[in-house]
């Protein structure tokens, strides 16, 4: 996951393709901060802004004029809100996905995410991943694009397995389930399963109405986040022109949007 990708709707919560996505690349770190916006590399700042506009390389003032200023005041306000914005976003998207998880689990498996202690510690080492690239220390939040591949690491193997183990346990209690049905309850055979098939249905109907709204706010904040992404883009263009220096520390460099 070398790439970090805001799209349009949290995947993992509503598998519907997004409208709009867009993606860039964050290789190195971002300290925000309520006087500055830092880019660093290995805890080195690369470059440093403050609210007033003020623009340091590797540690030394840059000299600007008014115009310049008011480009790189309006540019770290920018970031500093994406940056925001952007970990909200994923917090509310694990949330939501860790919500349809559990109602699922709980309707097919017949148990809790508690009972499931493979898919818990996997979920437990995404969440751990997450807060290892988002960082907050008080009135700081650090957002370390250098460590992305843990989020990778993550969704590997361990991770595939619990899936495994899960989608076997639920054909499992389904199959218990249908073979319940075929013996016991009121009506004809053709009546129980019926019944059996009704009410796996609604438990689907219900679980996406659930979550359609949320993942609709998500989907929203997405769009208008991928609007602020290809405006900073731009921004960030016009400052590099003014101070050719910048082009060495290019923060939204690769940005890509999709129609689907």
């Amino acid at each position: 996951m070398k790439a970090l990708v805001l799209t349009a709707t949290v995947v993992l919560a509503n598998p519907a393709v997004a409208e709009q996505s867009c993606q860039f690349q964050l290789e190195h770190d971002l300290v925000i901060s309520p006087t500055q916006v830092i880019l660093q590399q290995q805890q080195q700042p690369l470059w440093t802004i403050d609210q007033q506009g003020r623009l340091w390389l590797a540690g030394k003032e840059q000299s600007t004029d008014a115009e310049s200023r008011a480009l790189l005041q309006q540019y770290q306000a920018g970031v500093r809100e994406q940056a925001i914005n952007t970990v909200e976003l994923v917090q509310a998207g694990l949330q939501l996905a860790g919500t349809a998880v559990e109602q699922v689990l709980t309707e097919l498996t017949g148990k809790s995410l508690a009972q499931h202690p493979q898919m818990r510690d996997v979920l437990a080492k995404i969440q751990k991943s997450t807060d290892e690239i988002i960082v907050r220390r008080g009135e700081q939040l650090e957002v370390r694009g250098s460590a992305l591949s843990k989020l990778d690491q993550a969704f590997g193997p361990e991770f595939d397995a619990a899936i495994e183990s899960l989608v076997e346990e639920s054909m499992g209690n389904i199959m218990l389930q249908i073979g319940k049905a075929m013996v016991s309850g009121q009506g004809t055979f053709e009546q129980r399963m019926e019944a059996f098939g009704q009410r796996m249905e609604k438990f689907g109907e219900q679980l996406e109405q659930n979550m359609q709204a949320k993942a609709s706010v998500l989907e929203q904040r997405g769009e208008a986040m991928c609007q602020q992404v290809q405006q900073l883009d731009q921004l960030e263009s016009q400052i590099q022109q003014r101070l050719p220096a910048m082009a060495a520390y290019d923060l939204f460099n690769n940005v890509k949007t999709a129609k689907n």
